[in-house]
């Protein structure tokens, strides 16, 4: 009579002796934590719990920490990490210089663009600064608005304006170049439309020295954005992905609008592995659809455009959707170019 408790006893001990071997030895069920320092503009895609349900399918627990892309490659201690994913090509170059890497992928990326409110873009369309461009979207002429930095133009000497009659130079809100891959392209942009001559390097210099204080990451002055409109800035340099991110989010503040800067860079989003469990999150974000699609309703500009113009299309700025292709895009300057640039800046910036 006592034989059927035997079978019971003997199942329950196999069932806890199964799952102590699960525990020790990583069988599934148990993903491998994998730690990666990520640009902040990527912070919100790596929490979105359907991101992290389809990482745990692979078995893997992914744990990020948000920095600015300059600061992967001076400041942070990259030894702690199966992965580094900064906001653009030149900045994943500098990572690897630092630390050798086993992979790197490609697996979106975003256009510079300008955080702001309709009123402010009516002003600048006034005085030409703005305008349409063939696709419908509306874009800020780099070259006229650097000709108002130039000349120290300020918003309250604009005429008719009564939107931000402030007494601030009509300068873009950006980070600071040598942390940022944002600054850095719109540095290089900069210095790109002013041309080859001997006060380059001083103007590009003032457009972030006259604006005071400068932020190490991009989140830091676009959420001050959301968070205090016009209060903060009329004009701040983001990614178009964290437009998307916010306005899909009902967190876009009242008369929020985007404008691309004419020309743009496209910034692509590059991910240096360290490790084989780095290596295979940088694999998963190439080749899994849901990852893929997840990276479009987050902003992100996939490898398969129509994943990410289907989000796009949906989404408007200036009484036009947003553009699924951009025409008016430079490509990056070489490697030695930029780091001449940003050597010169971080001298002339830095207390």
């Amino acid at each position: 009579m006592r034989r059927p408790w035997i079978f019971v006893i003997a199942i329950v001990i196999l069932a806890a002796l199964g799952a102590g071997i699960g525990y020790h030895f990583g069988l599934p069920g148990r993903p491998d934590t994998v730690h990666g320092v990520v640009g902040s503009e990527k912070a919100a895609f790596f929490a979105d719990p359907r991101v992290q349900d389809t990482f745990a399918r692979h078995g893997l627990r992914v744990e990020v920490d948000a920095r600015g892309s300059g600061e992967m490659s001076t400041t942070v201690p990259l030894g702690r990490y199966d992965f580094a994913f900064p906001g653009s090509g030149h900045a994943a170059e500098r990572v690897r210089q630092v630390r050798p890497a086993v992979g790197s992928y490609a697996p979106f990326a975003s256009p510079l663009a300008v955080a702001t409110f309709t009123p402010i873009v009516d002003l600048l369309a006034a005085q030409g600064v703005v305008r349409r461009a063939a696709e419908g979207h509306r874009v800020l002429d780099l070259t006229r608005f650097l000709d108002l930095a130039r000349r120290d133009v300020r918003w309250d000497q604009l005429p008719g304006n009564v939107v931000y009659p402030a007494r601030r130079d009509i300068l873009l809100t950006t980070t600071h170049p040598s942390d940022s891959g944002s600054a850095a392209s719109y540095a290089w942009l900069a210095a790109r439309q002013l041309g080859d001559h001997e006060s380059v390097d001083d103007q590009v210099v003032r457009l972030f020295a006259d604006q005071g204080g400068l932020e190490r990451s991009t989140e830091d002055p676009f959420q001050k954005y959301l968070t205090q409109s016009l209060d903060f800035a009329p004009l701040v340099l983001a990614y178009e992905a964290q437009y998307v991110e916010a306005t899909r989010s009902g967190l876009l503040p009242r008369n929020g609008t985007l404008l691309y800067l004419s020309p743009t860079v496209r910034t692509v989003h590059t991910l240096v592995a360290f490790t084989d469990p780095g290596d295979k999150v940088g694999r998963l974000l190439n080749t899994d659809a849901g990852l893929v699609r997840l990276a479009a309703e987050h902003g992100f500009r996939t490898a398969d455009e129509s994943v990410s113009a289907a989000v796009l299309a949906g989404l408007s700025a200036g009484g036009a959707a947003l553009p699924g292709r951009i025409s008016d895009v430079v490509d990056p300057p070489p490697p030695a170019t930029i780091e001449s640039l940003l050597t010169t800046l971080d001298v002339r910036l830095r207390p």
